[in-house]
């Protein structure tokens, strides 16, 4: 039965986010990006069970796609939309707000939360370095890896695996910036 829930949240998420494209130049889907983030999840060395994949597939619909908390709940129970409300920034907040929420927010995340939040870090600073928006300047940039690197330090939960990788692309960026 989970296995089936976890391929409705693929379609879900997928539809739900269609002609959604990353802010880089390239025109990225934006579902690169879930799926990106669920394929780390996998990988982290972290115990898991589908409520989590299929979290991590829905982590965004309801801050970007407009999902709500009864679909979400109808579909996948209550332990998939409270994950999911864990990952999902209060609506109509300025950016200096919704970042300021996020390192708060971190302190008290569940393990499995935490575990999906460092994924989307990983996975957002990864598209960063590949694929920046093509309005951010150098400096925007820099400040979007120390709030990344205060979300994670803020986590109650971090995966050892994931932190290698958060570690290593938080380095590469780094460098990269201070090359130019």
């Amino acid at each position: 039965m989970k296995k089936n829930l976890i391929k409705i949240a693929y379609s879900f998420a997928e539809e739900r986010h269609y002609g959604q494209v990353r802010k880089g130049n390239k025109g990225i889907p934006y579902f690169e990006h879930i799926k990106e983030v669920v394929a780390l999840v996998k990988i982290s060395s972290t115990k898991k069970n589908d409520s989590i994949i299929i979290a991590s597939y829905l982590h965004d619909v309801v801050e970007d796609r407009k999902a709500t908390r009864k679909e979400i709940k109808d579909l996948f129970g209550h332990d998939v939309v409270e994950l999911v409300e864990e990952m999902t920034d209060k609506p109509f907040c300025s950016e200096a707000e919704r970042r300021s929420n996020q390192i708060m927010a971190a302190k008290i995340m569940s393990v499995d939360a935490s575990l999906i939040k460092l994924a989307d870090k990983i996975s957002n600073l990864e598209n960063l370095f590949h694929d920046p928006p093509i309005s951010w300047s150098k400096k925007e940039i820099i400040d979007y890896i120390k709030w990344g690197q205060e979300v994670v330090n803020n986590l109650p939960y971090k995966d050892m695996k994931l932190m290698k990788r958060f570690d290593k692309i938080c380095f590469q960026l780094n460098k990269k910036l201070s090359s130019n």
